[in-house]
């Protein structure tokens, strides 16, 4: 019996906005592009924008390259920025570029907004954790020559990268010869509400969770209760001595010791800024390399 012809135009009328209404729900992925930044004779600076699965969006990081003979690869430095803060940043406020030239040291920063490189509890296209640790050194591997291998990468971090690279290095041992702290928000996670602070607050629950027991796997002292082995891994710990984060960075710093670490906390001039960052660089690079060559 055939189709009346009313029907047969009302099928195909919403066959057509079903397509419309998929189309649309699909966001057209943007291609990859990687852009120099900078060169000199002593590194190069490039900005690559990637496709990410785990934020469903482009992924940024800017790297520096010492310049190197033919066929020479250097170790890697995952330098992470902190709140109010990004890559860009970091290059400008820093002699970051100069300190991985004189290290030889290829230096790489990613962009992760307020995330604390965290696969946030309840917000979408948010596993930054999973960005930071899968997909940007996949990335990072296939476009520039650098040597592989825990005992040739390190991660480091300010502020809230302090916290990140620290939590990172105890989650994933067997990613990181190397990890640098300076004035990390260490106490993160144990935060408690406030409403001079609500956009903080608002970021904290969304990211780690409301309850305090759902935060535990990403607290770093419970981290580091938990850790199997930490003297594996060379450490660096700094902190200005007007930081209001200095008394859980020493604390951290104690717990690290009672675990076998040899460790010194550098205490800097200055507080929560980049006097304190900039006076404890190049102490972190002149370990770092050693560490990771």
């Amino acid at each position: 019996m055939p189709i009346p012809y009313s029907l047969t135009v009302r099928r195909v009328i919403v066959a057509i906005l079903l397509c419309v209404i998929c189309s649309g729900c699909r966001s057209s992925r943007q291609p990859d592009t990687v852009q120099e930044v900078f060169h000199d004779s002593a590194v190069t600076v490039t900005d690559v924008h990637f496709h990410s699965s785990s934020i469903d969006g482009m992924f940024w990081y800017r790297i520096i390259e010492p310049r190197v003979r033919p066929n020479e690869r250097l170790p890697v430095l995952y330098l992470l920025h902190g709140v109010n803060s990004d890559p860009k940043e970091i290059t400008e406020h820093s002699e970051v570029t100069k300190l991985a030239a004189a290290s030889h040291l290829i230096i790489v920063m990613p962009e992760v907004g307020f995330s604390y490189y965290t696969n946030a509890k309840h917000k979408r296209h948010a596993r930054w954790e999973n960005a930071v640790v899968e997909e940007l050194p996949g990335d990072v591997e296939k476009r520039f020559r650098l040597l592989r291998g825990r005992e040739h990468t390190g991660v480091a971090g300010i502020s809230m990268g302090g916290y990140g690279a620290v939590k990172l290095a105890l989650k994933h041992p067997g990613l990181y010869g190397f990890a640098g702290n300076m004035s990390g928000s260490l106490d993160i996670t144990r935060r408690q509400a406030s409403l001079r602070r609500w956009g903080q607050t608002l970021r904290i629950w969304n990211t780690f969770g409301v309850r305090p027991n759902v935060r535990r796997d990403e607290d770093v002292f419970d981290l580091l209760d938990r850790a199997v082995e930490v003297k594996s891994m060379t450490w660096f710990e700094s902190c200005g001595k007007n930081d209001a984060l200095l008394s859980v960075n020493e604390r951290f710093a104690r717990k690290l010791r009672e675990r076998g670490v040899i460790l010194d906390l550098i205490t800097t001039s200055g507080g929560h800024d980049w006097q304190s960052w900039n006076a404890a660089m190049p102490d972190l690079f002149r370990i770092a390399e050693k560490a990771l060559r």
